[in-house]
């Protein structure tokens, strides 16, 4: 029995150092991508702690860039090479993240190193010229957020998730809409709902009202001027919603992607959300919610975002891989049935 626990103990051990190496490897290559254009991407964490971010959008995003001027004042670092650490400590995180619970899910070592190196290929292959401080705790937090809705974790678990999430972006908000679609059951699949946590549903509202008002107080409160990289002075375009809106332009860009380089983009999520779409006949309340969610993450990119910054794209993939094993596996098999 002891040999038994000292040879998984000793397997796992060997599995994480594994984890680790994979994570460094990706780190390399991604400060390969990001490196010729570090000054940029520490300057727009720096802004956001300065009061002159690029946009007054990103003036509430403040848990990333704090972390890397806290690293830079703790340390007495150069804030690029405080960039360097904060960004390999979070994709270490994010690789062992994901490691461990498709571990604790019992997929097999094999199987979780194939999804692992899958999800690191979409990390990498994902990123665009900016790569900013917020986007790598959002990866960590929306893989918590995934595994949190298969795993029908309580209102007390997203509550703390969306009060660190709304520190480091407005993204955030879509666990407060998250509450609320759980207040309500998918008892006869995708076009029966039925409300069953009213508590649910109150929180919800409750908090994507409160992440609302804090998100537009900070950014009035904190922003001084954009940055000098972006012309000075105020914001006046985006002081209303402090966002860029692209809906016309992202629609004519997903089609106009089938005739020039990036074609891989609207195949890609044109493919990958019709495969969920039509497989919402297998799906249990639990993988609903998850596929609802994407695609409410979706819309607000086509609505906010620019849909070939790929790197906006990056809070979709634990969605997409943990629906795909879920369909495909017995993982989850606590909720999804």
């Amino acid at each position: 029995m002891l040999r038994k626990i000292y040879n998984e103990t000793q397997k796992d051990f060997v599995s994480y150092l594994a984890v680790t190496f994979f994570a460094i490897c990706a780190h390399k290559i991604l400060m390969t991508i990001h490196y010729p254009n570090a000054d940029s991407l520490v300057d727009a964490a720096f802004g956001v702690v300065e009061g002159r971010p690029h946009w007054l959008a990103y003036q509430n995003r403040l848990l990333g860039p704090y972390t890397i001027f806290g690293i830079s004042e703790l340390f007495g670092l150069s804030l690029k090479t405080s960039w360097l650490i904060y960004n390999a400590i979070a994709l270490q995180i994010f690789c062992v993240l994901f490691f461990w619970i498709l571990r604790r899910e019992r997929i097999s070592i094999r199987d979780s190193f194939l999804y692992l190196i899958t999800i690191i290929f979409s990390y990498l292959t994902l990123q665009h010229f900016w790569f900013y401080a917020w986007d790598s705790i959002d990866s960590i937090i929306f893989t918590l957020f995934a595994y949190g809705i298969f795993k029908a974790y309580s209102i007390r678990f997203f509550l703390v998730l969306f009060i660190v999430g709304i520190l480091n972006r407005e993204s955030a908000l879509f666990i407060a809409l998250y509450l609320i679609l759980d207040a309500f059951i998918f008892p006869k699949g995708l076009f029966s709902l039925k409300l069953h946590n009213l508590k649910s549903l109150a929180i919800g509202i409750t908090s994507l009202i409160s992440g609302i008002i804090y998100t537009q107080y900070i950014r009035n409160l904190l922003f001084i001027s954009k940055s000098d990289l972006t012309g000075g002075g105020r914001d006046a375009e985006h002081e209303l919603i402090g966002n860029h809106i692209h809906l016309l332009g992202n629609i004519k860009t997903l089609v106009i992607n089938f005739t020039n380089s990036n074609f891989i983009v609207s195949i890609s999520l044109i493919t990958t959300f019709l495969y969920f779409i039509m497989s919402y006949r297998r799906m249990c309340d639990r993988q609903l919610k998850v596929l609802i969610i994407a695609l409410a993450m979706f819309a607000n990119i086509l609505m906010f975002g620019l849909v070939n910054e790929t790197r906006i794209h990056l809070i979709l993939l634990p969605f997409f891989m943990f629906l795909w094993i879920s369909l495909n596996h017995k993982a989850f098999s606590s909720q999804v049935s």
